[in-house]
């Protein structure tokens, strides 16, 4: 499991570097025009679909083939991805809540970091849940069209309730977005099972 966490995270860093430049530079941007909630939803986008880019580089690389001939179960390539997801998509929450924290200190009034977990880690949680399946049973490349669409939606959903707003205007959507977290943990911990079930059940 270790060899393959840094395997990922090399790889990020060799093949996703714009990316992860650009989830850095929104986030810089965020924290000091605090305007638009959607450059607190960028950065959480990038960080939620990192891991299927990568399985996407194993597939074109047979890197998938290749893990079959090692001693490593399909269970635990499947689980990889999903704890390498969910420390992507806690690294870009922490590092979004250093930088508004850092814009906000000015202010003296840290209240809205309070509402960045309702905004943030439902999107995060869920995206990855409904994307990680689809991808481990049809493949990056035969579930191109319905893996776009997923993102698409996830994206659609995330801008449609952000774009425009300032961080403080996403009150009204704190409590319902905190009951959501842990109803999205759940999804993402199903996903997670149901993963492994249809990885092992695919023929490469």
């Amino acid at each position: 499991m270790k060899g393959l966490l840094r395997k990922d995270l090399y790889l990020a860093w060799a093949t996703c570097r714009i990316f992860l430049l650009m989830a850095g530079l929104f986030l810089v941007v965020g924290a000091f025009s605090g305007e638009e909630s959607f450059f607190l939803i960028y950065p959480m986008i990038i960080g939620m679909i990192l891991p299927v880019s990568l399985i996407s580089y194993d597939e074109r690389s047979k890197w998938n083939l290749a893990c079959d001939a090692m001693p490593l179960s399909r269970a635990t390539v499947v689980s990889e991805k999903y704890l390498l997801t969910l420390l992507s998509v806690l690294a870009v929450f922490l590092l979004t809540l250093l930088a508004q924290g850092l814009r906000l200190s000015g202010t003296g009034d840290l209240t809205p970091l309070r509402q960045l977990p309702a905004l943030l880690l439902p999107l995060g949680l869920l995206g990855p849940a409904l994307l990680l399946p689809v991808v481990f049973w049809l493949g990056v490349e035969k579930g191109r069209i319905l893996y776009f669409v997923l993102v698409g939606l996830v994206c659609a959903v995330g801008v449609f309730f952000t774009s425009g707003t300032d961080v403080a205007a996403v009150t009204a959507w704190e409590l319902p977005g905190l009951v959501l977290v842990p109803v999205c943990a759940l999804v993402f911990a199903l996903s997670w099972g149901l993963s492994i079930v249809l990885y092992r059940r695919r023929e490469l």
